[in-house]
């Protein structure tokens, strides 16, 4: 099973005839500041990554019982220096689940199954009202399809944005959730073979920097 997170990353961006493989680390996954306030709060998430994979832990919040048929949006930015989000563009948007605890697909169901799992105690459907922790949700970013101009880019600071904002079935706001997404490439370094190690280990680009 994989994270909402590798959902949405895995068909990004298109190979080319020089290309290199990269990896998204999760550098930020907290509330979004503008809009009201949600009827789901998630605090600033604590990332711990190890090597390239992440994991998040923090508090949820739900404030009232929501209705079955809820749907989850989400909106991606590319942007050319994540650290200052003027510098990001509008990149594509889609919906992750349609009808949450409701008529959904086996896929939507998965996407947030996956998160109720890591939650304690563990939120079930329906949704009701109390205060969950969230244990070490695993965010996987590896996928052999995103590649890119090796050229075109400074992965020193592109990355991505996405906001998962989420909608009761009478509309209401019941969250709002940014996340930042810096890319790296995977490097093969070839004069480690020359040292007894496998060539076909690989290095974070910023580490050649």
């Amino acid at each position: 099973m994989r994270s909402g997170i590798y959902i949405l990353i895995s068909p990004l961006l298109v190979a080319s005839s020089s290309v290199a493989p990269t990896h998204l680390l999760v550098s930020r996954v907290g509330p979004c500041y503008d809009g009201p306030k949600p009827l789901i709060s998630v605090q600033e998430l604590s990332i711990m990554t190890k090597t390239y994979d992440s994991t998040l832990t923090g508090i949820i919040n739900i404030t009232e019982d929501i209705p079955d048929g809820w749907s989850v949006k989400a909106t991606m930015q590319k942007c050319q220096d994540i650290r200052n989000v003027e510098t990001c563009d509008y990149f594509k948007s889609f919906y992750l689940v349609r009808s949450g605890c409701g008529a959904d697909s086996d896929e939507d169901r998965e996407m947030y199954s996956l998160l109720f799992h890591y939650t304690a105690p563990r939120i079930s459907c329906p949704l009701r009202a109390g205060t969950h922790k969230l244990n070490h949700y695993p965010v996987f970013t590896e996928d052999n399809y995103l590649t890119v101009y090796e050229a075109k880019i400074s992965t020193s600071v592109f990355g991505y944005t996405f906001r998962l904002d989420g909608a009761g079935a009478d509309g209401r706001k019941i969250f709002c959730v940014d996340a930042y997404l810096q890319l790296v490439y995977l490097r093969p370094h070839n004069w480690l073979a020359k040292n007894g190690t496998n060539k076909n280990n690989t290095h974070n680009s910023k580490e050649d920097d």
